[in-house]
């Protein structure tokens, strides 16, 4: 995959980036938050279908009844905060007006429309970057630069898990049905663990196996699944992922097993180092409100978009590295369908 930066990206723009926000459900709400406080940025347009939702917005925010008046606007940049289904066409449309964008996870339904919105960004000279939050959670953070400076060892394993309850992922009923989110526990939680997998071993994933079911909503898309990763230099990952009834506790931990200790990092709150000498280091942050949880990574994907328009140079993590976890992800579906192992070899035939 190209990973070079977009035409335009070695001429920075002055800075605030005039930014707006495509959608004003729960996300876009956390979206606009963020950017309203974001030195780099200037909210300047909201757009919804549902005219009820731009009854309240910030002063000096224009409300737009459709998105494609908002991106003949003046932005510099746009936050498309929609169903997926809807990310590659109005993605498209961004860029072919000019526009920066940044869309949520995962970047789209498949990887043949993620693949023409990449194509779509290089050939416009603009920044498209997909938010991966967990990129941005301080504990995540600290956790991946104590392994940088072999705290723990060579990385041997990692196991990771997301269980996740409805009270917590407040989830809109699109994200039940295929058609519209592309897919269910594994792609909605699961693309994040994938993602900070690869994140953490600076590795690739050669092979991916597991099994898909629907256990506690029976609705079309998988509320439970277990995923199995071997990564090229040997490690192996285990996911475990589901969407709960609010009865069940929320657990979204990633343990990394290494030569000479482990890190446990517990999604929110901390994470525990146990070296070879069976030393622990704990550290729990303060029990904030999910909605705060959720903003610091949110807040850190905005920052990074903005920063590298300014700057003119390729966001961290790439598009390209995007699509890679999505392309693990579909490889997933294929191998928990047939019931096999399937050897990724090269990504991009996938």
């Amino acid at each position: 995959m190209h990973n070079g930066l977009p035409h335009d990206a070695g001429s920075a723009r002055v800075s605030p980036l005039l930014v707006g926000v495509v959608g004003y459900g729960y996300t876009g709400k956390i979206h606009t938050q963020s950017l309203l406080a974001e030195p780099g940025a200037r909210l300047t347009a909201v757009a919804d279908s549902q005219p009820e939702r731009l009854e309240n917005l910030p002063p000096g925010v224009r409300d737009y009844a459709n998105y494609e008046d908002l991106l003949r606007s003046e932005v510099d940049a746009v936050s498309i905060c929609l169903p997926t289904y809807l990310h590659c066409k109005v993605a498209l449309e961004a860029l072919e007006c000019g526009k920066h964008v940044l869309v949520e996870k995962p970047i789209a339904v498949n990887v043949e429309e993620a693949e023409r919105m990449l194509r779509a960004a290089r050939d416009a000279g603009r920044v498209l970057y997909v938010g991966m939050t967990h990129r941005f959670y301080p504990e995540l953070r600290e956790a991946k630069k104590l392994i940088d400076d072999g705290a723990i060892g060579d990385i041997v394993a990692c196991n990771d898990c997301a269980l996740e309850h409805l009270g917590f992922l407040d989830l809109p009923p699109w994200y039940f049905e295929s058609r519209f989110a592309g897919g269910g526990a594994a792609l909605t939680s699961g693309i994040h663990l994938v993602d900070r997998l690869r994140w953490f071993t600076g590795d690739e994933v050669q092979a991916v196996a597991g099994s898909a079911a629907n256990p506690f909503f029976g609705s079309d898309v998988e509320d439970a699944a277990q995923m199995f990763l071997r990564f090229k230099r040997g490690i192996s990952a285990e996911i475990t992922l589901a969407f709960m009834r609010e009865s069940h506790p929320l657990v979204c931990d990633l343990q990394v097993i290494g030569s000479r200790g482990t890190i446990v990092v517990h999604t929110w709150r901390g994470y525990e180092l146990w070296n070879a000498s069976g030393h622990r280091e704990k550290i729990i942050y303060t029990d904030e409100p999910h909605v705060a949880k959720v903003q610091v990574g949110i807040g850190g994907e905005i920052a990074e978009f903005c920063s590298s328009i300014v700057s003119g140079r390729l966001p961290w993590p790439s598009a390209e590295e995007s699509t890679r976890a999505l392309t693990i992800v579909m490889a997933f579906y294929r191998a928990a369908k047939n019931g096999k192992m399937i050897d990724l070899g090269d990504l991009n035939a996938v």
